[in-house]
């Protein structure tokens, strides 16, 4: 019995070791050495660079928003205003600014989006182009004409 466990325990280290050497020989050479460490850094250093870049480039974009500039400056004066406070200090104001900042955000009105104005001349010569090639009947030409015609009145 005891050599069937031994013969077991030397099977198991055997694929334990080929399991380590598949997974860990990056640069195929049949052994896990320090060439394969280097690649291995070099990847991590290459992946946390395009990780931070990309966490860079999202902050950037959060900052822009408008919720951020309605935090924002809530936050700093919260901040202010709490620093005399015993027992508030100026994390807890930062935290209530920007708590009010976020409520400013959600409850203001959106404003419309401007109007970008019609071109009229376009429209009309895209209809024509459409009526010549037979995608649209002269029923349709004209009835689409009408409509944009009375839109620049």
């Amino acid at each position: 019995m005891l050599d069937k466990l031994k013969n077991f325990a030397g099977k198991a280290k055997n694929a334990i070791s080929s399991a380590a050497v598949l997974v860990g020989d990056l640069n195929g050479d049949g052994k896990v050495d320090e060439e394969d460490a280097r690649i291995a850094a070099e990847w991590a250093k290459k992946t946390a660079t395009a990780i931070g870049g990309e966490a860079n480039r999202l902050g950037k974009e959060a900052m822009r928003s408008d919720l951020a500039k309605d935090v924002a400056p809530c936050m700093a004066l919260g901040a202010a205003v709490a620093v005399p406070i015993p027992f508030v200090g100026p994390i807890a104001g930062a935290a209530v600014g920007a708590g009010v900042g976020v409520y400013k955000n959600l409850t203001k009105k959106s404003q419309p989006a401007p109007e970008v104005p019609r071109d009229f001349y376009a429209e009309l010569s895209k209809l024509n182009e459409l009526r010549q090639k037979n995608i649209i009947t002269e029923d349709e030409f004209e009835a689409q004409k009408k409509k944009i015609l009375d839109a620049m009145a």
